[in-house]
């Protein structure tokens, strides 16, 4: 340990992240219940410019529709967000827990995380073609 460490490094964890983490998910939270409300959704900026999709087009539908289990209708919304949720929230989670530690994720987490959004941008780009 740093010697110059404070009493949050010496118990393992950050508490202001922690509390930065939870404020996000309530704030997401809060989003989708304004969206399910019919409340206005966050436009995407990429597709109001030029009319394309980008690959995080659908998101908010997707996670509309998975609230409200309509699994055809959140595949049809971002495909490959919808297949690889369940991989996504594993490295986000994981990234959560080891940032509030001040650990790192390690070169294999990383890896992982480049290859995500490399195929990430390839579903972008593959879903305006067809």
């Amino acid at each position: 340990m740093n010697p110059e460490c404070n009493k949050e490094c010496k118990k393992g964890y950050s508490s202001r992240k922690v509390l930065f983490l939870l404020l996000i998910c309530c704030a997401g939270a809060a989003y989708l219940a304004w969206i399910r409300r019919g409340g206005f959704a966050v436009p995407c900026l990429f597709h109001e410019v030029t009319g394309l999709q980008c690959p995080g087009c659908g998101i908010t539908r997707m996670i509309r529709a998975v609230s409200e289990k309509d699994l055809e209708s959140a595949f049809n919304a971002n495909a490959f967000l919808f297949l690889t949720s369940p991989y996504l929230s594993f490295l986000l989670l994981y990234s959560a827990y080891k940032w509030v530690r001040n650990e790192r994720t390690g070169t294999k987490i990383e890896a992982s995380a480049v290859i995500y959004c490399i195929g990430l941008v390839v579903f972008g780009i593959i879903r305006n073609l067809v």
